[in-house]
Parts: structure tokens; C-alpha cells; sequence
């Protein structure tokens, strides 16, 4: 008899461990759920999402989340509705989208507004979230105040984070990585700028209960967990270069003694004729002919980052861009298509994988941002494609993902950049260091 009962408990333990409702359960450190919808009642389309996030988290509350949308919802009842569903004590960061979310789940375009929520809840992750009104300051006073912010919202003012995640409006983001990097040096900072969906000025920028127009929220992250983190640019490279001999901020007035734009131009063999006497946006038709910055770090350490002409500027004949330019940097034309962008659905966390050492097996979560631009040159129909890629390297692991107008990453040896028409992913492991 006492054989037989032996048997029965050993039975139910096995369940319990192979059900992930028992032990299996307890002994996790980090529970996170995804949910999104696309309803066009706001209340209701947080009741979704917050429905399924906690179908994953169980009994367990968020601490954090990570709320990604585009710009159909009222902020003001956004963020009510996801503190009244998800614990008044959550703390919220992230900011809107370009047109769409996207997730584990899939590709969400919905015909008002879509959301997209990752929820965490974990001892082994500290989380602190801050934000500044770039109205209020300079662009570099506002990182400065906003990663203050953060730090003490974790309530480790005095500890360096280990990674920071940034949702900023788009146009000074080089001068609020400094802000930051005043504060914390060289850590790792990871996110992008906030969108719309036709660049109109209508983006925002989420923090706790505020909201920001003009603004930048940090997430400051305290953790013993292995993280990976990619950016990447994913153009080919043409034997086209040249040396800025003139610019100021970023507008390139002169390549190897010349008009920015006549060089471009000619680099591109003539796609750009039309407006090159009398200026005008080449912003979408430039996405497959981007310009790329040699950046040289530690050692023999180079990157490539990616810099996408906006506009042909006349009577001069010079060319704005999203990043800053410097007079003697190195630039490089480079060339892609729609589906070398829609292959990062793989390629960049993969990236993440590598550069962080990590075991897919081991890993938790992830944030996915992906560059507007680069979104809206893949066609319409194959868009949905972007998430099913990225579970083919990710499998089930949760993760959120927002499409922006500039993005802000790592490499190591190089540091912080912002760069455009650029993937990034952040992922944490359950394993330690």
C-alpha cells in the first residue's frame, strides 16, 4: 500500500511539473504576458489585451509594462483604462506607433487605433520609469532629467542601470543620448522615436499616467539577467563613397567638395532628377538608397550606421537627414529592397541571440522595434509576414514590438547611436551571468 502511495505522489508531482500549473510554475522567476487588440472601443480593447496578458501571468501582477499603440486612442483614457485593468501601481512606459503594432501574436492594423501590451512581473528585474517635456528644456537637460526621473522611480537613485529603454519624439535624439550619458555613462540605451502614421506631429510618448507631445520616457532597468541586444542596419554596400566636406547638424551641404544632392543623385544614377533643381521629399524613395556613416570604435571595431535622406534641399542643393552629420565622416551609399527588410523579422533577433551569448531555450522576453520607413516600403500584404518571422527564431517567447521615426541602440566596442531605417531587439534570459 505505501508502494502504491509512493507511486501516486511521484505521478502527481510529474503533472504538476509537466502542466506548468504546479511546481514547474513557482520555480519560474520571470512571468510575462502579451495582449493586444485592435477594437475600436478603447475601454474594451484594453479589456482584451488585458484579458489574454493575464491568461499568462495567472495570479501573478504586473509590476511593468510595456504599452506600445498607434495614434486613434485618447491617451488620457488609455492609460486610465490600462492601470484600472492591469493594478493601479503598474508603471507604464512606451509610446505610439507608425500605423500598426506587432507582437507574438501577429501584425495588429486596426481600422481606428491598435494596442499592443507585455506585462512583467518578476523579483529579478527592477524597473524605474521617467519622462521630460522637450517644450520645457533642451534636448540634452531632458535626457538628463529623464533618466533621474527613472532612477528614482526604481528607487536605486544612486545604482547605474544595466540597460535602458527610450521612446523619444523624433529630432534631437543624438543630444538626449547625451543627457543620459551624463548621468549613467556608457549603458546600454535601446528603443526608438515615436511615430504616426504620416508624420504629422501627432505622436506620443507614455510615461507611468502622463503623457508627452514633445517629449522622452526611460525605462531604467536593474537586473542579473543575461540580456542580448541587436542593431541593425541590413543594407548591401555599393562601391559609391565620399568624404562630408560641409555640414551643419543634419543637413549635408557638400560630398568630396560638392553638392550633397548632385553626388546623391549621381550615386543613385539619376533617381532624383526631377528635384534636384527645385528641391522637394525624397524621404519615401530614398528608403532603398540610404547613406551610411563609418563609425570606427575600440580597436579595429567599425559600424555602418544607417542615414536616410529626408529632402533635397534647393537652391543649394544640399540634403537633409534624420541623423546628425559631421563634416570629414565617411559615408557610403547603400542598397536594399523590400525584402531584405522583411527578412529582419529573423536577422535582427538572431542578432540578439549572438551578441548576448544567449540559449533560445532560456530566454523570457523581448521588445521589438522596427523603423517606420522601413515598414512602409515592405508591401502592404506582406507586412503580416513580419511577426511569423520573427517566431521562427523566437518560438513562443513574448515579445512587443512598435514600428518608429528613428531608432536608438548598442554595439559594443562603438556605444549608443541613433541611426535610421534600422532594427533593433532587446532579449533577457532566466539565465544569470
Amino acid at each position: 500500500m505505501l508502494k502504491k502511495i509512493t507511486i501516486l505522489v511521484l505521478l502527481s508531482l510529474l503533472f504538476f511539473s509537466i502542466n506548468g500549473d504546479g511546481l514547474a510554475e513557482e520555480n519560474k522567476n520571470v512571468w510575462v504576458g502579451v495582449g493586444s487588440s485592435v477594437n475600436t472601443d478603447l475601454k474594451e480593447a484594453v479589456k482584451e489585451a488585458g484579458a489574454q496578458i493575464e491568461e499568462r501571468l495567472g495570479k501573478y501582477k504586473p509590476d511593468y509594462v510595456i504599452l506600445f499603440s498607434t495614434i486613434g486612442y485618447n491617451p488620457v483614457e488609455l492609460l486610465k483604462e490600462v492601470k484600472n485593468e492591469l493594478g493601479k501601481n503598474v508603471k507604464i512606459y512606451g509610446g505610439t506607433s507608425c500605423l500598426a503594432v506587432f507582437d507574438q501574436n501577429g501584425f495588429h492594423q486596426g481600422e481606428i487605433a491598435s494596442l499592443s501590451m507585455l506585462a512583467v512581473s518578476s523579483d529579478e528585474i527592477k524597473f524605474g520609469v521617467g519622462g521630460a517635456d522637450l517644450d520645457a528644456t533642451s534636448p540634452f537637460e531632458a535626457g538628463k532629467t529623464a533618466i533621474i526621473k527613472a532612477m528614482e522611480n526604481s528607487g536605486s537613485k544612486e545604482e547605474k542601470p544595466d540597460l535602458i529603454l527610450i521612446t523619444a519624439a523624433p529630432g534631437a535624439e543624438e543630444f538626449i543620448i547625451e543627457g543620459i550619458q551624463s548621468v549613467v555613462g556608457d549603458v546600454p540605451i535601446t528603443g526608438g522615436s515615436s511615430a504616426d502614421n504620416s508624420i504629422e506631429g501627432q505622436w506620443l510618448q507614455y510615461a507611468n499616467g502622463d503623457f508627452f507631445s514633445n517629449g522622452v520616457v526611460l525605462t531604467a532597468i536593474y537586473t542579473k539577467l543575461k540580456i542580448g541586444i541587436s542593431f541593425e542596419g541590413g543594407y548591401g554596400r555599393t562601391v559609391n563613397t565620399g568624404i562630408v566636406t560641409k555640414a551643419e547638424g543634419r543637413v549635408i551641404y557638400e560630398i568630396n567638395n560638392r553638392p550633397a544632392a548632385v553626388v546623391y543623385n549621381e550615386w543613385v544614377n539619376g533617381e532624383f532628377k526631377d528635384v534636384l533643381t527645385d528641391g522637394g521629399n525624397i524621404l519615401s524613395r530614398a528608403t532603398f538608397y540610404p547613406l551610411a556613416k563609418s563609425i570606427r570604435g575600440s580597436g579595429d571595431v567599425w559600424y555602418s550606421l544607417t542615414v536616410h535622406p529626408s529632402t533635397i534641399n534647393a537652391p543649394e542643393q544640399s540634403l537633409s537627414t534624420f541623423v546628425k552629420v559631421e563634416e570629414g565622416d565617411n559615408l557610403t551609399l547603400m542598397r536594399g529592397d523590400w525584402e531584405i527588410l522583411l527578412n529582419r523579422g529573423m536577422s535582427t533577433p538572431k542578432l540578439a541571440l549572438k551578441n548576448g551569448g544567449l540559449d533560445r531555450d532560456n530566454i523570457v522576453f523581448g521588445i521589438y522595434t522596427f523603423c517606420g520607413g522601413s515598414m512602409l516600403a515592405i508591401p502592404e500584404s506582406e507586412r503580416p509576414k513580419l511577426s511569423l518571422l520573427a517566431n521562427r527564431v523566437l518560438k513562443d517567447i513574448p515579445y512587443v514590438g512598435t514600428f518608429t521615426f528613428g531608432e536608438q541602440g548598442y554595439v559594443s566596442g562603438i556605444g549608443n547611436m541613433h541611426g535610421n531605417l534600422v532594427s533593433t531587439m532587446v532579449l533577457f534570459s532566466d539565465s544569470e551571468e
